[in-house]
């Protein structure tokens, strides 16, 4: 069970290599990818607003990741990484009990928020 940061989502769109390993895993069944709401919408306006996709692009992004990712709702808010936005990453991970994140740059996670 694998929450993927925003960065390696996008990445995995655009560019072969590691994200688009990590993504590949997951629909060869290896894993399980783990998602919110919160991930989706930053995707959503990243793809939007910095790559320019068109609505009806965007949507197939969304359905794709529907369809790869199992959707978790956080419940507990954490704060527990430097940049503040990763925090929603952490949340997930919780939130599904992740057994690991992949991240495009790697903060550390407290031991009393380990992914079980």
């Amino acid at each position: 069970r694998i929450v993927i940061d925003t960065n390696v989502i996008i990445s995995s769109i655009f560019w072969m290599g590691k994200p688009h390993e990590v993504i590949s895993g997951g629909l060869d069944k290896k894993y399980t990818l783990i998602t919110s709401p919160q991930i989706i919408d930053e995707v959503v306006i990243k793809l939007r607003d910095k790559f320019g996709f068109p609505e009806s692009r965007v949507d197939t992004q969304v359905n794709i990741m529907l369809t790869l990712f199992e959707v978790v709702v956080p419940t507990e808010k954490i704060d527990v990484v430097r940049d503040k936005g990763d925090n929603k990453i952490i949340e997930c991970a919780v939130a599904g009990h992740a057994d690991a994140v992949f991240l495009w740059h790697a903060p550390t996670c407290p031991a009393r928020h380990r992914c079980r």
